[in-house]
This record gives C-alpha cells, sequence and structure tokens, in this order.
C-alpha cells in the first residue's frame, strides 16, 4: 500500500516538472531551427532575437559559415552527409543547382497559406525561381547604377547624370571627362567591366537588356544574343576602348590604380549599395549616383540573394516562421541598422539616410525598379557566363569583331546549356 501511494506521487511530481517544462525532454522542449549563411551570422543576431521573442517556442542555432567562395561546398557536403541546415542563405549563382537536385523546399504552399503578396518585394525576376517553382526569398537587395565625379562634371561645365539619359549621352561624357598628359592617362571618364571575371554583372548583361537583348531565351536552354542588336551592344561597348579610348584597356582592368573614389574615373558602374560606406570614408569630392543610361529602354541587373529552406528539414514549419520573420520584420531591423539594403518595400526607408551621400538613392531606385532584370541563372550559369564574357572581351579589346565574338559565343554557350537537360 505504501509503496503504490510512494509510486503515484512520484509520477504526480513527474508529470507536473514536465508541465512546467522543467525536466525530462518534455512536450514544451523548443523547437530547434539551424540557420547558417556565408561569413559570420554576427550582423542578424537583433533579427534572431526579435523572432525567439515572437515566436517563445523556437530556437534558432545560428552556424557560422565560411566565405562565399567555399559555401556552396560546404553546403554541398552538408546535404551529402544529411546535415545541412534548415534555413541557409542563397546566391542565384547556385541555387538553380540545388533545386535541380532536390536540396531546396518549394515554398509556394507556404507564400499561399501565409498569404504573402509578392508585391510587397522589389522585383528580382526569376532569381529565387526553378522550373517556375519558388525557392528562396530575397534578403540583401543590389542593383547595378551609375556612380559619378560631381566636382569633375561641375569643373568640365556638363550637367551630372540624369534619368534622361542615353548611350550617347553617357559616351560623349566619357569621352570630355577623360584627361590625358601626352600618351598619359590621368583620368579615364568611365570603366567598361567587360573581362569574364565579371560576368557581365555590371557590364554587357546590363547594356544588352538596355538594348533589348537577353543573353538566353526564355526558357534559358538556349542562346539568344546573337542578333544585330546584340553585336550592336558589343560593338558600343568597345568603341569606348577603341575609338573613344575614354575606358582603360582590358589588360588594365584589374589595375587598382583606375579607381572611383581616388577620381582616377569620373563615373563607375557599381552594384549599389556595395561600396557607399568605404566612399564616405575615403572621397574627398562631391559624388552622387544615378540611374544607368537608357538604350531602347530602362534596364539594370539585379543579383540579390536570399534565403531558402532544406527540403529534407524535420521542422519545416518552424524553418518557414523563421524565413518569414526575415524577409519581413527582420528586413526593418537589418535596413535600420544598414547592414543591407532590403527588398521588403516597407522596410527600405529605414535603410535611406537623406543627409548622407548619395543623396539620390531612393529617386536611383524608383527610377531603375521597372527595368530591373536578373541575371538568367541557370545550373551551368558560372560556365556560360564565363565563355560569353570571354569572347566579348576579345571584341572589347580588338582582337575579333563583334559578329565573330557572338558567333563563337553561341556555339560555347548552346553546348553548355545541352548539358543541363
Amino acid at each position: 500500500m505504501i509503496h503504490r501511494k510512494l509510486s503515484t506521487v512520484v509520477f504526480g511530481l513527474t508529470v507536473a516538472a514536465i508541465l512546467a517544462g522543467g525536466a525530462g525532454t518534455g512536450a514544451l522542449a523548443k523547437t530547434k531551427v539551424r540557420f547558417m549563411m556565408w561569413g559570420p551570422p554576427d550582423p542578424y543576431q537583433p533579427v534572431i532575437a526579435a523572432f525567439e521573442k515572437t515566436h517563445p517556442d523556437i530556437e534558432v542555432v545560428a552556424e557560422p559559415g565560411p566565405d562565399f567562395g567555399p559555401y556552396l561546398t560546404k553546403l554541398q557536403a552538408e546535404f551529402a552527409a544529411g546535415l545541412a541546415p534548415d534555413v541557409f542563405k542563397v546566391s542565384g549563382a547556385f541555387l538553380s543547382y540545388l533545386a535541380r537536385t532536390g536540396a531546396l523546399l518549394d515554398l509556394q504552399p507556404y507564400l499561399e497559406r501565409s498569404q504573402v503578396n509578392l508585391n510587397d518585394y522589389l522585383p528580382t525576376g526569376d532569381i529565387f525561381r526553378y522550373r517556375g517553382h519558388i525557392y528562396g526569398m530575397g534578403d540583401a537587395f543590389d542593383f547595378v547604377g551609375l556612380l559619378y565625379n560631381q566636382d569633375l562634371f561641375d569643373q568640365a561645365g556638363l550637367a551630372v547624370p540624369n534619368a534622361n539619359w542615353t548611350w550617347e549621352n553617357l559616351r560623349q561624357a566619357a569621352a570630355k571627362l577623360t584627361v590625358r598628359s601626352g600618351d598619359e592617362v590621368r583620368r579615364y571618364g568611365t570603366y567598361i567591366y567587360v573581362a569574364p571575371e565579371y560576368y557581365g554583372h555590371a557590364s554587357w548583361m546590363n547594356f544588352f537588356a538596355q538594348n533589348g537583348v537577353r543573353p538566353l531565351n526564355a526558357e534559358k536552354n538556349r542562346a539568344a544574343f546573337n542578333t544585330p542588336a546584340g553585336v550592336e551592344t558589343v560593338q558600343f561597348m568597345a568603341d569606348f576602348v577603341q575609338k573613344d579610348r575614354s575606358s582603360p584597356p582590358i589588360q588594365q582592368y584589374f589595375d587598382s590604380k583606375w579607381d572611383f573614389g581616388q577620381e582616377k574615373l569620373a563615373m563607375d558602374f557599381s552594384i549599389f549599395p556595395n561600396g557607399f560606406a568605404s566612399l564616405r570614408q575615403v572621397a574627398k569630392f562631391a559624388w552622387d549616383v544615378a540611374p544607368l543610361p537608357k538604350g531602347k529602354q530602362r534596364a539594370a541587373v539585379t543579383n540579390t540573394v536570399g534565403f531558402a529552406i532544406n527540403a529534407q528539414s524535420r521542422v519545416k514549419d518552424a524553418a518557414w516562421e523563421l524565413l518569414n520573420f526575415i524577409t519581413t520584420e527582420g528586413q526593418k531591423i537589418l535596413a535600420a541598422n544598414q547592414v543591407i539594403l532590403p527588398v521588403y518595400k516597407p522596410a527600405v526607408p529605414l535603410f535611406i539616410r537623406p543627409n548622407q551621400r548619395p543623396y539620390k538613392l531612393l529617386e536611383v531606385l524608383q527610377e531603375s525598379s521597372a527595368g530591373l532584370v536578373d541575371m538568367q541563372f541557370t545550373p551551368t550559369w558560372n560556365e556560360w557566363t564565363a565563355a560569353l564574357g570571354s569572347q566579348i572581351a576579345d571584341a572589347v579589346a580588338g582582337r575579333k569583331s563583334a559578329q565573330a565574338a557572338l558567333a563563337q559565343a553561341e556555339e560555347q554557350v548552346n553546348k553548355i546549356l545541352a548539358k543541363e537537360k
């Protein structure tokens, strides 16, 4: 009788302890969500803290990742071992590759369940889509625009770049702002980034789009750049180097002396907002930003990065809660702390600092948004962009004609794309 009463008491105490969360692996144990990005997660700690405060049943385990270069290798190894994190940062450069292997969770059902309105986000094209499905949400927004040295324009008596600028305005200004002393160039008007290492991000991807050309067809399985408009685009770029000599020769493209911050360039095609913080520190001149000049139309590249969810995650619902928070309320925290230019539109004003350069950032973002294009990422994107970029570099350098360069590039790119089937 005594033993039976003792068992009842012990059982009752154990249940009470579990309900209080003070013993065992009770029912109220928190759901753990593993979170990884390239580099240290420190800037996201305030977001994680805010998320955990509003989701007390979820614990975020932040794991530092390697730098961007080896990041995909680490992810692949962890997926192969069944150890990949639940939520992790992704780039368009490898999202389609991971989606094709089945590594990423299709987010469409979660977007619908949470009634997410994609119009609340700045346009990112198909960066987070693969074959019609959404596998990621944007986090850190970027887009290509034109940096200009206002002092140099004023000294030359030229009006600064604006939303009405065309290719011809760009070319004329670059020629006038190039300064030589005999055979020595003291300053170039601009910089036509065509080395294959740039993957076209701040150069030919934009010029193609401005002239109504996309590198690939809509299905992204064939080259689409070898057209009269494509040839015209490459020749336009080549003229800056060969005819006007208002941009450095190809072999000098990685020479650090041609630095906008050191007044060695009057204009620079730049990935916004990268470099703004540094320019505020080093620039001893007035500078600001403008939209890219128009060709046949307004266009600029975005290469926004974001987050995805492991398709094999055992805590998918909790992982979605975290991803949804990062790309909404978390965006406001990150923007206010100047960590990122957010994709979430309600957070954008928190990033803008009206009293510091560039003063025209919001205006340029608004002007550029309607014409933003992605980089047509595919699983072999790094291969075909390198092949195309190499041929364009040869044409801009004068080693072959624009027609020959694009014809050879078309053959190479189609062979590379065929490997994706």
